[in-house]
């Protein structure tokens, strides 16, 4: 007698079209990792100062001279690529790091001063600063006393 992985159709309409659930699933296979061939992109957070708003991108072990950021109107668009380590004279029992080309868009809650954006690299995050329009900032009023 031999036994089976049962996987009925329940579980797959419930837990196997969410990605989450795959990915977590994935974990427990005892099969070699494919997660280096799949599709990543690098994590990012969205901050909002009261006249700026700032995207932390994490991108270890990417050249940063190789991103490409672009804004156009509230988007803003990251690409680049993540080149794979190879191992000259080893072999790879496991292989977990992910590679290859991201592009991530996000779409921006306020539209941005376009002129003075910048950004900068340090220990693997980058971070991009993205001043708000001077409609968004809003401005100190003064009152005139008669």
């Amino acid at each position: 007698m031999s036994l089976v992985k049962c996987k009925p159709a329940s579980f797959e309409r419930s837990f196997g079209a969410d990605p989450f659930f795959e990915r977590f699933f994935d974990l427990f296979e005892e099969r070699p990792s494919q997660r280096s061939e799949k599709a990543w992109y690098p994590p990012m957070d969205l901050l909002e100062h009261q006249n700026q708003l700032v995207v932390q991108v994490e991108l270890p072990g990417v050249d940063p001279k190789s991103v490409d950021v672009k804004l156009t109107g509230d988007r803003l668009t990251l690409s680049g690529e993540r080149q794979p380590h190879e191992a000259a004279d080893a072999t790879y029992l496991k292989r977990e790091q992910v590679h290859g080309s991201f592009t991530r868009t996000i779409q921006l809650p306020y539209q941005i001063d376009a002129q003075n954006v910048h950004a900068t690299y340090e220990n693997g995050v980058m971070n991009i600063v993205l001043p708000k329009a001077e409609e968004y900032v809003g401005r100190q009023i003064p009152v005139e006393v008669k």
